[in-house]
């Protein structure tokens, strides 16, 4: 069925074909990636840092978000307290 040349062509063939991934691997992947790194501590505060950067976008917006809301019913209640003190002295 297959000659013994035709699966020596194929191994060289696979073999040239794992050489290229691995070197697509390689630059493929910044050296500079600390989530990758070997080193615990180094992982750790990575993945800290990435969450606090989240956690501090969140509570950012969270915080606009509430700011408004609370000067809009601030204005609205100022408005109801003024009218109810208004009415409290014209009685």
């Amino acid at each position: 069925m297959y000659t013994d040349q035709d699966i020596a062509n194929l191994v060289s063939r696979l073999q040239q074909l794992e050489m290229q991934a691995a070197a697509n691997r390689q630059s493929a992947v910044p050296q500079n990636l600390k989530m990758l790194s070997p080193n615990f501590l180094t992982r750790a505060f990575a993945i800290w840092g990435h969450n606090f950067v989240a956690s501090l976008l969140i509570g950012i917006a969270v915080s606009c978000l509430f700011t408004i809301i609370g000067l809009i019913l601030g204005v609205s209640a100022f408005s109801w307290i003024t009218q109810m003190i208004q009415n409290m002295a014209g009685s």
